[in-house]
């Protein structure tokens, strides 16, 4: 604030203040790193301000996202690349054994004897194409690394226990899955067992908007077991088959790019790192950043420990000669060499300490809301906590009552309890806000809610949940801008200036001219220029503001064309908030 304020030749203080009545306390030395609220202070002030953005530009390297850089690539250049899957369900239902299941096989199917290692991933040989598995099942990691902004899976396989069907858990892991917006097929597990019914899981799919195939639906259901291995093979090809809906392409000629999947710390290697290459080849010796850390492929190996040379799209690959150890869920991109690498990293690092200097804020409502659904209506997220079913419902049934053409609330999860660490992760990946109603917080949760700074608003009384939810949607709602007319002044001379051109010798009229307010040239009724104000002085001095009565002289921006008689109506934009 302090060095745009010394650019803009004036008082930090007033930046601030400005700031201030447009809702945003700031310091002296906070970093103002939105353009719009730059480009809102210069207008309000009569300055033009120019943001260069070459060096963000640099150290950002690309502002497209994975998926906007294969739409504009070439229909030719592009290739058919293996969906990646993750599993999904409640504890004990057989996610890590269909996957064990899933491993074993394609290591019988592709060299007799290979030991795997856990590298975060696996590809699968399958008859109808490769399928890309990561080997971190739950929906903590999959809406963790949502959270960092990463989206790698293209399908989610919830997996249910035939004998037990739906459980707390698996209710979770679809809200997971519909918020990131995912396919979604269902893998019945233990259909070995005696009480096995499917029919059953079938009725729980259909109460939470998954009507399965078997019934009419969309949803593509499989009975198997992780410990017979029955089911698995269709449930591969099924995963293929989504895939092939889905025409998931990539191009490998490009550079390449990522996510980082999982990262550890090896006694002999260093940093490691498992990343799935998302577009385009990565190759051996290639140079690459992530975050504020970089790189240069040293070693690359798949699963079975193999050495290799180069990486497709949707290859998961175990890389060493990292800089650093990267999180989960952080992007990669290929570099031209290393050093551009060591380069970028060190400004991303700077610009990370600069963050880290600046007074950490909780989210404001503005940060929630940034996001439309494409109808252009805005949309707030909720996740809702409840006591007990009956109070959910009574919530959920109040809520939904809620409704407006401007704005509509989507709840992404409703569940009985205590505010979990798995509902701070989701509302982290979804920007969303959780409502809890005659509950508390878990104690672990806690810390994650302080890190996060996500809101977590607890109630009482349903009236005061419902008014709260009211108030945030309405606050989505983009206010309107309107002119107020301020003050008013009748050019009664018109002086020449070689320098500055027409000056306008003017008795204010009514209320106030300010130096910052827009002006209308008015001439016989009619606006015929529009603008602001270069100067303002009374008698021979630079003043801020003129009173009704007095007499002052007035410079216009642009030098328009003024004549003895014309009216000058000061005015200012004043922003309302709307109703829904």
């Amino acid at each position: 604030s302090d060095l745009l304020a010394v650019s803009m030749k004036l008082k930090a203080s007033q930046l601030v203040g400005k700031l201030f009545m447009q809702g945003a306390v700031m310091t002296l030395n906070d970093l103002l790193d939105d353009e719009t609220v730059v480009q809102l202070l210069g207008h309000e002030f009569g300055c033009q301000i120019e943001i260069d953005t070459t060096e963000e530009t640099r150290l950002k390297v690309t502002g497209e996202t994975v998926d906007e850089e294969i739409a504009k690539t070439y229909a030719g250049e592009l290739i058919i690349r293996a969906p990646v899957v993750t599993f999904m369900g409640h504890v004990d239902h057989g996610k890590t054994s269909l996957i064990d299941r899933i491993r074993r096989s394609n290591v019988a199917a592709t060299e007799a004897g290979a030991i795997t290692q856990h590298i975060g991933a696996f590809q699968c040989g399958t008859a109808v194409g490769p399928i890309t598995i990561l080997d971190t099942p739950g929906h903590e990691a999959f809406t963790a690394m949502r959270a960092r902004g990463a989206h790698v899976t293209d399908v989610v396989v919830l997996v249910i226990a035939g004998d037990e069907g739906i459980r707390t858990q698996t209710v979770e892991a679809i809200s997971h899955a519909k918020a990131a917006e995912v396919s979604i097929l269902v893998a019945i597990n233990k259909c070995d067992k005696p009480n096995f019914n499917a029919e059953n899981v079938y009725r729980q799919l259909a109460e939470l908007d998954l009507l399965p195939e078997a019934w009419g639906g969309s949803v593509i259901t499989v009975n198997c077991s992780a410990a017979t291995g029955e089911g698995v093979p269709e449930l591969l090809e099924m995963i293929a088959l989504q895939a092939e809906v889905l025409e998931l392409k990539a191009n490998p000629q490009a550079r390449a790019r990522g996510t980082v999947l999982e990262s550890e710390m090896h006694k002999g290697l260093g940093a490691v790192a498992t990343v799935l290459v998302q577009n385009g080849t990565l190759r051996h010796g290639d140079s690459f950043v992530f975050d504020h850390l970089y790189g240069r492929v040293k070693t690359m190996q798949d699963e079975f420990g193999k050495n290799l040379k180069e990486a497709g799209p949707a290859t998961p690959v175990a890389i060493t000669g990292l800089s650093g150890l990267p999180a989960a869920g952080s992007e990669f991109i290929v570099v031209e060499n290393e050093k551009e690498a060591r380069e970028i990293a060190e400004g991303r690092k700077i610009g990370v300490n600069q963050a880290h200097l600046q007074k950490k804020r909780p989210f404001t409502m503005e940060k929630f809301m940034e996001e439309s659904v494409q109808t252009g209506q805005k949309q707030l997220n909720l996740i809702l906590r409840a006591d007990v079913q009956g109070s959910l419902e009574a919530l959920k049934n109040s809520l939904s009552k809620i409704s407006s053409d401007k704005a509509r609330l989507e709840i992404l999860f409703a569940g009985v309890g205590a505010v979990s660490e798995s509902d701070v992760e989701l509302a982290m990946a979804s920007r969303a806000i959780i409502i809890g109603f005659h509950t508390q917080i878990e104690s672990h949760a806690e810390a994650l809610i302080k890190q996060s700074k996500v809101q977590v608003r607890l109630h009482d009384i349903i009236y005061h949940a419902i008014d709260d939810v009211r108030a945030l949607l309405t606050g989505k709602l983009e206010k309107v801008a309107q002119e107020r007319t301020v003050g008013a002044a009748e050019i009664r001379q018109v002086f020449r200036a070689s320098q500055l051109g027409k000056i306008a010798g003017c008795h204010v009229s009514e209320g106030v001219i300010h130096r910052n307010n827009k002006v209308r040239l008015m001439r016989q009724g009619k606006v015929i220029w529009q603008g602001t104000i270069s100067s303002l002085r009374r008698e021979s001095e630079d003043v801020r503001e003129v009173k009704s009565g007095f007499e002052c002289g007035i410079v216009l921006d642009g030098r328009p064309d003024i004549e003895e008689g014309d009216r000058l109506e000061a005015f200012e934009i004043i922003y309302l908030s709307q109703e829904l």
